[in-house]
């Protein structure tokens, strides 16, 4: 059986070039991509069709899916897309909605609340201030990638926030990569999203929420441990 082709997602505000560091250390196929959401008329099904699409010109079959953050939100819709084409589900700090809910229901009343607000006033796109973006995101990087972080950092558009993602179970096998030292997405908040994954393998890794900036060594090391696991798995499935 062969290796899967491991899929790399980002997460708000940055794009496929956040993995470089992690695919130069990989040691099984693995391509980044961006994903399409920056435009008001985005939602997770959307994004997820033209990803799916995206793999399909590439001529990839069997894939692993790392979601990272806000891509979280993606993972129902392309397996309902993918079927038995994903063979592992990885959730990278990643935000799960609770089934058919959307990114913002995963939050609590408060952030929910403040979020559409957010949103209704800023339709054409909403961003952090740079002190956020080093505050939450770049707590453990060096400040050669913060400052790239904060100069590339992009508007988000409401509707992966707001759009209720499919319904349908993710049935893959999965696993939660919980990053310790993450400012954005806590580690106890984390821990909220991984109840939702009853069946999910939970790993722990030191670093904050731009792992792949900060840890790419350690987290190629895990990524491509998982891809190399997934012919075992199909065949005791």
């Amino acid at each position: 059986m062969s290796t899967p082709t491991t899929v790399l997602l980002h997460g708000a505000g940055v794009g496929a070039w956040v993995w470089d560091r992690v695919i130069e250390r990989m040691a099984v196929p693995a391509i980044a991509l961006d994903i399409a959401g920056r435009h008001a008329d985005a939602t997770p099904e959307r994004c997820a069709r033209a990803l799916i699409a995206e793999l399909d010109r590439r001529g990839l079959d069997e894939v692993t899916i790392v979601a990272h953050s806000l891509a979280g939100v993606l993972m129902p819709d392309l397996a309902a897309g993918l079927g038995a084409r994903l063979r592992h589900a990885l959730y990278l700090a990643a935000v799960v909605p609770p089934p058919g809910g959307a990114f913002v229901d995963a939050l609590g009343t408060v952030e929910r609340t403040l979020l559409r607000l957010l949103f209704r006033f800023n339709r054409d796109g909403l961003a952090p201030g740079p002190a956020m973006i080093r505050k939450e995101l770049c707590n453990d990087l060096d400040e050669a990638s913060a400052a790239l972080v904060v100069s590339r950092y992009q508007a988000e558009f409401p509707g992966l926030y707001l759009t209720p993602t499919c319904a349908q179970p993710v049935r893959a096998a999965a696993t939660y990569l919980r990053l310790l030292r993450d400012r954005s997405l806590l580690p106890a908040r984390q821990g909220a999203m991984i109840a939702r994954l009853p069946q999910a393998q939970v790993h722990d890794l030191d670093a904050g929420h731009l792992a792949m900036l900060s840890a790419p060594a350690q987290l190629a090391e895990r990524l491509t441990a998982i891809a190399l696991a997934c012919p075992a798995e199909r065949a005791a499935a």
